[in-house]
């Protein structure tokens, strides 16, 4: 593909970054990790996988136009998510958890994922209510209530 020389260059810079960033916040040993254990690994990550695309370039390419890797894509799709996820972080406080979370996943499903709404409804539902279950009552964390209290 011609983004994939590109893309590895910027994929490999990225984990260089976080594995030098990771280690100056201390590694720590796998039994006590550091606060950057995690990052160091994860950049390192990052950083192989990126020589491995790289590695799978054909020689002597270079990076082509981006806008042609994709012919006829449904950019609507990630845009309709994006806009729902900020329209469910509007409406969190003031609707509440179980409204809010409940008309979310049925319009990411119904909306941009075209889900037939009677699994959609159902999934949404027993979603919300799943997660109302473990981490209001189970794990006791305070959800927001909204207008209806519950």
């Amino acid at each position: 593909m011609k983004a994939d020389l590109p893309s590895g260059l910027v994929w490999l810079a990225l984990g260089g970054f976080v594995a030098v960033e990771g280690h100056e916040l201390r590694l720590g040993t796998p039994n006590d990790p550091g606060s950057g254990f995690l990052l160091f690994w994860a950049g390192l990550l990052m950083a192989g996988l990126a020589l491995v695309q790289l590695g799978r370039c054909p020689a002597g390419e270079g990076g082509g136009r981006l806008a042609g890797l994709w012919p006829g894509p449904r950019w609507w799709r990630p845009v309709a998510a994006v806009l729902a996820l900020a329209a469910y972080a509007a409406a969190l406080l003031p609707v509440g958890f179980l409204i809010s979370t409940f008309a979310f996943l049925l319009v990411l499903m119904l909306a941009v994922d075209r889900t037939p709404p009677a699994t959609a409804f159902a999934v949404a539902l027993l979603a919300t209510a799943a997660c109302i279950l473990v981490f209001d009552r189970w794990l006791g964390v305070g959800l927001p209530r909204g207008i209806l209290h519950l």
